[in-house]
């Protein structure tokens, strides 16, 4: 597994569909997240971004994904995803978690997240 790889394994595992940003299909479904795909050598830490995307009148369900989340990462831990040639180490970014609102559909309820992954990979 390459490193994109990783990350889309990351995501697509809180039981959600999640598409790399650049590949989100126009006719989505909710609830989904988006995130981006950064990469870096040996040391480099560098700052992911995901979101997660409901469509509800409620914060309720997003705000228990993002804990979800938060939870796997740990509140001061890290989670390691294994891949090709080592790992890619995965912490909470600062701010970790933010809401935003879509100025078209108040029903469209996301949180922007943000991590710190750092690639611990022979190349």
């Amino acid at each position: 597994m390459n490193k994109a790889q990783g990350l889309h394994e990351f995501w697509n595992s809180f039981g959600l569909i999640a598409y790399d940003e650049n590949s989100v299909p126009d006719e989505v479904e909710y609830p989904y997240i988006t995130y981006s795909v950064v990469e870096g050598s040996l040391g480099d830490v560098v700052s992911p971004t995901a979101s997660i995307y409901y469509r509800s009148t409620s914060w309720a369900g997003v705000e228990e994904k993002k804990n979800e989340i938060a939870r796997r990462i740990g509140e001061f831990g890290h989670y390691i995803i294994p891949i090709d040639g080592g790992y890619i180490y995965i912490a909470k970014g600062i701010p970790f978690a933010q809401r935003m609102s879509d100025p078209s559909d108040d029903t469209v309820k996301r949180i922007y997240i943000n991590i710190q992954a750092e690639f611990l990979t022979a190349f």
